[in-house]
């Protein structure tokens, strides 16, 4: 027994670590999509057309130059998101501002990995109900991050919408989820995992009576013999059919 708490000690660990590095490389990176647009910028002697290359995380955008130059990368501001679109704003600009909502919920669940990960390490040390309660931090992280990622992918569908042909129906706007994004749903998968085998690590320290009574005030009561509950010590009648 001694060898499978161990064990799953060291997996919940690693998973955890995982999971925090995880998140917070998709967090800190600029990859979560890339996109192609067809732009019509007005210049002095008519009109110029060209297909812009831009990948975007949730604080910066960039246009991608290509031709060994390095990308061309702008932080997103999101005090005045609140204005709706701009007129003639380009598609990938309004993705980045319908995105306002959905990118805090990646910063809260990178805290609560930060927190889940450290209070099941000193569960771990301890070998007490803190690991309990950093798989539940853990489960906390992926439901926020759940609810994040369905907002996000929400907000580029509805912006997105039929601007993807023009009037003629030609494909203008093309887009695909980097690897910052894939990078994201690894840490959901990792954390989960994660508090699994921390609940699974709970019980099998837990598993006798004695420890789950320490855990759960009254319980002695439940799971104590029914004979001592009956005055004077008699036994329980038996009722023979």
């Amino acid at each position: 027994m001694h060898c499978n708490v161990r064990f799953l000690s060291f997996l919940s660990m690693c998973l955890g670590a995982v999971a925090v590095g995880t998140m917070a490389l998709a967090v800190g990176t600029d990859s979560w999509l890339f996109t192609e647009e067809e732009t019509i910028k007005n210049i002095e002697n008519g009109t110029l057309k060209f297909t812009a290359h831009i990948r975007t995380g949730l604080w910066r955008l960039c246009i991608i130059v290509g031709y060994d130059y390095p990308d061309i990368c702008v932080n997103v501001g999101y005090e005045n998101a609140d204005e709706g679109r701009e007129e003639g704003q380009e598609t990938s600009m309004a993705i980045m501002r319908a995105n306002r909502v959905s990118t805090v919920f990646p910063v809260i669940t990178l805290v609560l990995l930060v927190t889940g990960f450290t209070v099941s390490a000193i569960g771990n040390i301890q070998g007490d109900i803190k690991t309990l309660i950093g798989s539940v931090v853990y489960i906390s992280g992926g439901l926020t991050f759940a609810v994040g990622i369905i907002l996000y992918i929400s907000s580029i569908n509805d912006e997105v919408g039929h601007r993807q042909y023009n009037e003629s129906g030609d494909l203008v706007f093309q887009y695909s989820y980097g690897w910052s994004f894939y990078f994201a749903g690894l840490a959901f998968l990792f954390t989960m995992l994660s508090a699994v085998v921390q609940i699974s690590l709970f019980l099998k320290r837990n598993s006798k009576k004695d420890d789950m009574i320490k855990i759960i005030p009254g319980l002695d009561g439940v799971l104590s013999d029914p004979e001592d509950e009956i005055p004077g010590g008699a036994s329980n009648p038996t009722i023979i059919l």
